[in-house]
């Protein structure tokens, strides 16, 4: 993919030393070596939390009570449960084994982003640069860590990314390669329904280039008939509890901030949102000249490599999130979630060297790679510095130590002959609740690992709610203390009704706080 360089060194006899090097090359395998590496560091230091604790639960029952606990969540699809099973019968349930799982799937994405970027006919420089903006974004190292199913996501969809531009750039139908297409978005869809969005938006483009329609139309149909039986169990099973917001309440509509803070994060936050903001300005403007530049040689060249790549990588990394936007803001539950959105982000940060490199002159476009790699380092860093520890959305409880927390509450209680009951307190930020199921599952899957069933988890919208519901003379109150969004505790209001406190268990990280608190009823 590059061109073999020579440096030549003069030395003080004016002698002239040949050293042949393929820097491209050479710096394609560092950064490839770092995109790896922060991948696999600390893979282990934090426990399951949340969703991932949520993903073991399901997949430690057996196969019939894993697809009913699937199906009663609707949110998403099974196949990640399945093969997350299997995993976990091979190599069992050690924390490593377990993260391993996700993080192998992250890895992987280099292949077909390598096989991309060939079909693209890109250039090593460009690729080079999209590596490395791919290897320091905290975004896509923190779901490759996460045991959930967004780097399987991920890297089903950037295989079909790939297969669907081969397929598109042959001259005529091709069987074979669309069939091998069909499959990879089988599994796409079966392993998060934001799959659909890949096999649409891959339509939408043979829409508009007007190629091979009719054959990728019958590709959907036989993903339709495929997916159909799923799709049933999981509309009978909304139907059954009324709809989706019992386990999408939590979601608020997305406001036009929204979707800049999701391209902040795809590029690397920094500093405030005007710092951010610039750097939105900074990533984006090489996407002007390119466009202006298709757009006077589509007068003589309308279907241009140039225009192909151009089209095809814009198209992938706005048009989902503009489309859900636009779906969430009409329909009575929204569905935008930053991290469903994980499969642009390859295109995204493919995208943005593509334009870069094609700036003129040669000038501005190494001041520009320069200050595009600073800054995606120095926001890289930042990033694995803080842990992504802002606890807000995605983030809130998946850098706590359950493991730890679960087992000083265990010490912390007495031998009892009833289950004492945990109530689990929200965050509430923007409107929506949010966190007690964080804390009633974390603590749920790591007490099971024990076998101590002392413990039942009680879900309870605030502190009023609380006092309303306790009964009993001794309890456990679990809640988070967020820094950017501070509430009150219940700790005084249950003082004035007449309950005494026992020794809290706090977990510490960048000023919030996970609180277990025992309480007594004053006798």
């Amino acid at each position: 993919m590059s061109k073999k360089l020579e440096l030549t060194m003069v030395s003080q006899a004016n002698r002239v030393i040949t050293l042949p090097a393929n820097l491209p090359a050479l710096t394609l395998v560092t950064f490839i070596t770092i995109f790896v590496a922060l991948r696999i560091w600390h893979i282990a230091a934090y426990s399951l939390g949340g969703g991932e604790a949520f993903a073991m639960i399901g997949a430690k029952q057996d196969w019939n009570g894993m697809f009913s606990y699937i199906v009663a969540d609707i949110v998403h699809p099974p196949l990640f449960y399945v093969v997350l099973k299997l995993w976990v019968l091979i190599g069992g349930e050690s924390l490593p084994w377990l993260k391993l799982f996700a993080v192998l799937f992250g890895i992987a994405m280099v292949v077909p982003f390598l096989l991309l970027s060939r079909e693209l006919n890109l250039q090593l420089p460009v690729i080079n640069l999209a590596i490395l903006l791919m290897a320091m974004n905290g975004y896509l190292i923190h779901y490759a860590q996460e045991l959930r199913m967004y780097s399987m996501f991920a890297f089903l969809a950037l295989c079909s990314f790939w297969l669907f531009i081969r397929y598109f750039k042959i001259p005529n139908n091709d069987f074979r390669s669309l069939f091998i297409l069909t499959i990879v978005n089988l599994l796409t869809i079966y392993t998060h329904y934001f799959g659909w969005l890949v096999v649409c938006f891959e339509f939408l483009f043979l829409l508009i280039w007007r190629r091979k329609v009719l054959a990728f139309g019958l590709s959907i149909i036989a993903l339709l008939i495929l997916f159909s039986p799923w799709a049933y169990l999981v509309i009978q099973e909304a139907r059954s509890i009324g709809g989706l917001e019992r386990n999408l309440d939590w979601v608020p509509k997305p406001r036009l901030v929204d979707i800049l803070d999701f391209y902040f994060t795809l590029n690397g936050p920094i500093g405030s949102h005007y710092i951010q903001l610039a750097g939105f300005l900074l990533f984006g403007l090489p996407l002007l000249p390119w466009l202006i530049n298709i757009v006077r040689s589509g007068r003589q060249d309308s279907v241009s490599e140039d225009a192909i790549m151009f089209s095809w990588l814009v198209f992938l990394s706005f048009g989902p999130v503009m489309l859900m936007f636009l779906v969430s803001q009409k329909l009575e539950q929204a569905i935008w979630i930053d991290r469903y959105f994980i499969f642009i982000a390859v295109p995204y940060l493919l995208l943005i060297p593509a334009a870069v490199y094609r700036l003129e002159p040669k000038w501005v476009r190494t001041i520009y790679v320069v200050l595009i790699a600073v800054w995606t380092i120095f926001a890289g860093i930042n990033d694995l510095r803080t842990n992504r520890m802002a606890w807000t959305g995605a983030q809130l409880g998946s850098r706590v130590d359950w493991d730890a927390l679960a087992l000083q509450m265990e010490i912390a209680e007495p031998e009892s002959d009833y289950p004492v009951k945990v109530y689990t307190l929200p965050v509430v930020s923007r409107g929506v609740t949010s966190g007690y199921w964080t804390i009633a599952t974390s603590l749920d899957y790591y007490l099971d690992l024990r076998n101590d069933a002392r413990f039942e988890m009680v879900w309870v919208r605030n502190n009023d709610a609380l006092i309303n519901k306790v009964e009993e003379d001794h309890f456990w109150v679990a809640y988070f203390y967020i820094v950017d969004s501070p509430q009150p505790a219940p700790d005084q209001l249950l003082q004035e009704n007449g309950y005494r406190l026992g020794d809290k268990i706090i977990f510490r990280q960048l000023g919030n706080r996970f609180v277990l608190l025992p309480v007594w009823k004053n006798q």
